[in-house]
């Protein structure tokens, strides 16, 4: 092996792990060295360098003790080397601790796993999403990137802050966008509506930039926009002002309308809508066959989801096609 690649493949290692390796090697070398110093008084390796631990770190149990003139010269040595380099390691060890959960409180540490959930903008809504898709997966890994919090808003450990400005490579590098399942944009409803949707628009930019095949949710404020964020590359597009006057035009009609919406939405609820993959059986039949076979299992079909068309209640004699998805409220 190259000596030379092995001496740089360790100066890339944390402090703390290089410390440790050290304390390792150090005690190691001391329970051999005493081992064959006074084969007698230390007959194995083990007790040799069990012996080199309990004086490396002062504790000095007394259980062997060396009783020739090299043995204790050795003793010495392992004696000012625990003085010295383990005690330097504990307090390496518990200020590296503190850094990191520092850096972790203040958004400054960079996330390293794959496979996760990545939300911009910290407010109200995304709160709740965020508190939504824990209910329904308390493991799943959720990134939050924000630069307006000074420090993570939640306290959890599978929320990860990142501290920062989403328009910048270097902060989307930090939450590993690169390796993210699906991203949540939020807008800002504090400054103009046009501002906010364009600051959405140029966020999802630099995401896809990084991450082309990440699955991006985009909320946008003003229907002018909603073009420009397909152009962008946003696989779905949440018009919160539209969700929200629809909402409220079906409340006026018919009074409490949104607890129906609501009930139907919330996965906490007893019944929830949701896509539901049809199986290969079912590729070939009608609609109406389907919908008798579903209503055996508690579950009520309202339409088809296929390639980004949504069919509500189509003919009886619809074709259910492979690929095609269920629009389910299950029980």
């Amino acid at each position: 092996m190259n000596f030379t690649a092995v001496i740089h493949t360790y100066a890339r290692f944390p402090v703390v792990l290089r410390l440790f390796l050290i304390v390792i090697a150090l005690i190691i070398t001391a329970g051999i060295g005493i081992h064959f110093i006074e084969p007698e008084t230390f007959p194995t390796l083990f007790e040799g360098v069990w012996w080199a631990i309990v004086t490396a770190s002062t504790v000095g149990y007394g259980d062997y003790t060396p009783v020739t003139v090299f043995g204790r010269l050795l003793a010495f040595l392992v004696i000012m080397f625990g003085i010295g380099v383990v005690s330097f390691f504990v307090t390496t060890l518990a200020s590296s601790t503190i850094t990191t959960r520092n850096s972790l409180k203040y958004g400054e540490l960079s996330f390293k796993k794959d496979n996760h959930y990545v939300v911009v903008g910290w407010n109200e809504r995304a709160k709740n999403v965020i508190f939504h898709l824990q209910q329904l997966n308390p493991r799943q890994e959720i990134v939050l990137i924000d630069q307006t919090m000074k420090q993570c808003p939640l306290k959890s450990n599978m929320i990860h802050f990142i501290r920062g400005n989403p328009l910048e490579d270097a902060t989307l590098k930090r939450a590993n966008i690169q390796k993210a399942h699906t991203v949540v944009i939020t807008s800002n409803l504090h400054g103009q509506e046009a501002e906010s949707d364009a600051k959405s628009i140029i966020t999802l930019l630099a995401i896809k930039g990084i991450n082309p095949g990440i699955y991006s949710i985009v909320e946008i404020l003003t229907p002018n926009q909603k073009n420009n964020c397909i152009r962008a590359g946003a696989d779905e597009i949440i018009e919160t002002s539209l969700l929200s006057s629809l909402a409220m035009v079906n409340s006026t009609l018919y009074h409490g309308i949104t607890k129906v919406i609501h009930q139907i939405l919330d996965h906490q609820n007893e019944h929830m809508m949701l896509y539901e993959k049809i199986e290969n059986n079912m590729v070939g039949k009608n609609y109406q066959e389907c919908i008798s076979q579903y209503e055996n299992q508690g579950k009520l079909i309202i339409g088809i989801y296929r390639k980004n068309e949504v069919l509500l209640q189509p003919k009886p004699s619809f074709t259910i096609q492979n690929g095609d998805q269920f629009i389910v409220i299950k029980s």
